[in-house]
């Protein structure tokens, strides 16, 4: 009976108990990390671990050399130190807003993971921002770093089980059919838009999570989670294994209050945030920490704000709302989510009964398609934010003789590829879609223009669509119009508004906590 060492993984077969068997036996019930399986067929076991732990075995690995690689000079200077942080931690989280960087500090990562195990990194990542992280490693690195697209689950599982090193990238979905044993194949894993953890509960998150444990090199890259967000904390450490539970990180730093919500506690600030520097960093600003301002030749977006007339039709379903609510002739912060989702509808033109969509007058269609000819003309390529599919329909109706896109709940999944390529690469002048159709991660600094057609209550989906084309890369005044009725939408924009400034104070607060933590750390 022999320990044998394939790749990362170190295995053993129990196929009869004797004196040596027992012996062996022993010794894995001490390992950090392990995984059991039964073959019926054989009437044995099978144990497996990372290599790392075959020492434990009795297992002697022959020691190997490793190239030693220079964290590349083309990499800003705070990209630099979260690098080696983050390989120093093995295991890391990165939270840094839109158009820091994040998809070239996970490819040196990767790179240098590669290089000091010899072994297989993969890449998790949504299905629109593929092609694009594969077009980055190209431009930054040339063919130096290869990153092999793996298309179905089937052919994960070989990529994974293949012996050498190795860059792939995949999307999420392939988890969703079960776990994947086979990751813990992997030397590294990184998971990029890593905000799907803060899915309570959901299929992928927990494939993951059970799926990626014991992997020794971990990278989770975001540009969430909002500042305070303490669950999505949790999940971050669970699958990053700092945690031994998720529930750990609450009972152990914060309190709830009196309205239930997680609240730290005074005397754990200092502690929580100690905790949360070993392991991630939240950064909005580098210059904040003192390294190099790199976002301050961005010039600012210009907002325009558009005050449309409602029609006596909007108004007179607008006001039987408002009545049933309770909520005034104009409406107040009393309205609930459906009455302000009807409110919505009814300035688009429109309200749902059922599935059918039923015409309501509206200057607005009308506004935005002309709003669209105007930026077009302007030399601009244009992004309509949309929340109903009848809501773009609509507009789209008015767009004869404008080049334009729309992505919306009809557009199948392979269908939307193209057109998002087209559009970023400057083919498509117009593309109307909903932020759902498009996911976070996708970079449209050739975007000069973003006309909000609607907007719902949640500020960091809104902030999320403006840093699309508002990032590190755009050279002109990005131009956001935002056309409303304010009858029928002030109170969900003023909500939006209210919490941006909350969320900015808390976001400013967090950094500064952070890098107070860093610095006690560096001391």
């Amino acid at each position: 009976m022999m320990v044998t060492v394939n790749g990362p993984i170190a295995e053993v077969e129990f196929g009869s108990f004797d004196l040596e068997a027992y012996g062996l036996f022993l010794r894995a019930k001490k390992l950090p990390e392990s995984q059991l399986t039964y073959d019926w067929e054989r009437d044995a076991y099978r144990l497996t671990t990372p290599a790392r732990f075959a020492g434990m075995l009795g297992e002697n690995l022959p020691a190997m050399e490793r190239e030693a690689l220079e964290i590349s000079g083309f990499l800003w200077d705070y990209q630099r130190f979260i690098v080696r942080t983050a390989l120093a931690a093995q295991r890391y989280a990165i939270y840094a807003d839109c158009g820091l960087g994040k998809t070239l500090m996970f490819l040196e990562w990767a790179r240098h993971v590669i290089a000091a195990t010899g072994g297989r990194v993969l890449i998790l990542s949504p299905l629109q921002v593929i092609e694009q992280t594969r077009e980055e490693a190209s431009r930054f690195y040339g063919e130096g770093l290869p990153v092999e697209r793996i298309e179905t689950r089937a052919a994960l599982v070989e990529w994974l089980k293949r012996p050498g090193p190795g860059l792939g990238i995949t999307n999420y979905e392939k988890l969703i059919d079960g776990l994947l044993p086979e990751l813990r194949y992997l030397a590294g894993l990184v998971c990029d838009e890593s905000s799907i953890l803060k899915s309570g509960g959901g299929v992928i998150k927990w494939n993951l999570i059970k799926s990626s444990k014991g992997i020794e090199y971990k990278l989770s890259c975001t540009a969430t989670p909002a500042p305070n967000d303490i669950m999505e904390y949790a999940s971050q450490a669970g699958f990053l294994e700092k945690l031994r539970t998720e529930g750990e990180i609450l009972w152990t730093f914060f309190t709830r209050d009196k309205k239930g919500n997680w609240r730290i506690k005074p005397h754990a600030r200092e502690g929580f945030y100690r905790f949360m520097a070993s392991w991630s960093i939240f950064l909005r600003n580098p210059a904040h920490y003192g390294w190099e301002d790199n976002l301050s030749k961005i010039p600012a977006p210009e907002f325009h704000e558009h005050r449309l007339q409602a029609t006596d039709e909007q108004m007179a379903i607008a006001s039987g709302l408002f009545h049933e609510a309770g909520a005034g002739l104009l409406g107040d912060q009393s309205l609930g989510i459906t009455q302000r989702t009807k409110l919505s509808q009814i300035a688009k033109g429109f309200i749902y009964a059922g599935k059918k969509a039923e015409p309501i007058p509206s200057p607005k269609p009308e506004f935005i398609a002309d709003l669209i000819r105007r930026e077009v003309a302007a030399g601009r390529q244009v992004l309509v934010w949309t929340v109903f599919d009848e809501e773009a329909r609509l507009i789209a109706e008015r767009l004869s003789g404008v080049p334009f896109a729309v992505l919306d709940g009809s557009v199948k999944q392979k269908a939307r590829l193209p057109i998002l390529e087209a559009f970023r690469r400057g083919e498509l002048g117009v593309l109307v879609s909903k932020g759902s159709m498009l996911g976070f991660g996708m970079n449209f600094q050739c975007c000069g223009a973003m006309i909000f057609s609607g907007w719902d209550d949640s500020y960091e989906r809104f902030y999320q669509e403006v840093k699309r084309a508002h990032r590190y890369g755009q050279t002109r005044r990005l131009q956001i119009h935002l056309p409303f009725i304010p009858e029928l939408e002030g109170v969900i924009l003023e909500n939006v508004l209210r919490k941006k400034g909350n969320f900015e104070a808390d976001a400013a607060e967090q950094e500064r906590y952070y890098k107070l933590a860093l610095e006690g750390m560096a001391a």
